[in-house]
């Protein structure tokens, strides 16, 4: 097996169950075109913290998002293991990969070439598992031979809703299985503590 062809070995697991915690940070990446260096390329991130933990299984989800008109998923869950390398799993349109860091950063950030990260990062939801916002910008630095600022963006048209924060939450609404009050009720916006969404963990 070569190192790009890792994602087709898929197993299918209807009643597969994922979970997220409150020790993992979730997130999306958009490509920020407003950074004045050019050599770097700056990617929006938006992510969410759990109060608990948010669980439901990959077929539920799909049929969520099929109502959403969503015609794919990719989740990505990068776990601090040395030694594990991949597990996936694919339900309809989702396709659930387990990776573990060391695997994540030499397949994924330094062999995949940046315009095919691009292509599947407009589908990608990505868990960092005991993770915190300083540790998605210590790890996403560079794509192969592209340069990489996660940043958390600002814009003229930050008081509006932007494509990245609806897809986020669209995502979360098929994981919280279309439930709106559990949705609010696991969103731990309001108390946060500073070392989990400050880019210098203080």
């Amino acid at each position: 097996m070569t190192k790009n062809q890792w994602w087709k070995y898929l197993t299918d697991r209807s009643n597969y169950r994922i979970r997220i915690d409150n020790t993992d940070i979730s997130f999306l990446f958009t490509i920020n075109n407003n950074g004045s260096n050019y050599e770097r390329t700056h990617l929006t991130a938006k992510m969410v913290i759990f109060n608990n933990y948010v669980e439901n299984d990959l077929l539920s989800m799909a049929k969520a998002l099929h109502l959403m008109n969503m015609e794919e998923l990719t989740i990505v869950s990068i776990i601090s293991d040395a030694t594990f390398e991949y597990e996936i799993t694919q339900v309809e349109q989702i396709k659930y990969i387990e990776m573990g860091l060391m695997y994540f950063v030499n397949n994924y950030l330094e062999n995949v070439d940046p315009t095919h990260f691009w292509k599947l990062n407009k589908n990608t939801l990505f868990i960092l598992r005991n993770g915190n916002y300083s540790d998605v910008k210590g790890l996403f630095q560079k794509v192969k031979h592209a340069n990489i600022n996660v940043v958390r963006g600002s814009s003229q048209k930050s008081h509006m809703m932007s494509p990245i924060e609806f897809r986020l939450s669209c995502y979360l609404m098929a994981l919280c299985n279309m439930n709106y009050k559990k949705f609010c009720a696991e969103n731990s916006f309001d108390i946060l503590t500073k070392d989990r969404y400050l880019p210098s963990g203080k």
